[in-house]
């Protein structure tokens, strides 16, 4: 797991915000370029063994914090809502901004008390 960004993550869910992921990729140094679809899967792949990890002992998914930049409300790539598909999270039936919502709202709440 990358523990540069899994650091970064914390820092920033204990602040109450989220953070875009080209500041994300800046703060980090991860020498990525988003226009390469390699480099795009390489962040996806990052940020999910990082939530895969947060969901494994019974934490929000921290990958929540990293959003699109310029999206208002803030708003996570399809590779949050696969991920959450995927460990069979949402309801079926509920709206995956809604679900996000609320995803968001617990890691604030959990980081910003641990």
């Amino acid at each position: 797991m990358n523990k540069i960004v899994y650091e970064k993550l914390n820092e920033v869910a204990r602040s109450g915000t989220t953070i875009p992921y080209t500041d994300l990729k800046n703060e980090c140094n991860l020498n990525l370029d988003f226009d390469n679809i390699k480099d795009r899967n390489e962040i996806a792949h990052i940020l999910g063994e990082i939530s895969r990890y947060e969901h494994k002992n019974n934490r929000p998914l921290l990958s929540a914090i990293a959003v699109k930049k310029g999206s208002h409300p803030p708003d996570p790539a399809d590779g949050f809502y696969n991920l959450v598909d995927e460990l069979g999270l949402r309801s079926k039936g509920e709206d995956r901004k809604i679900f996000f919502a609320k995803e968001l709202r617990k890691a604030f709440e959990y980081w910003k008390n641990n």
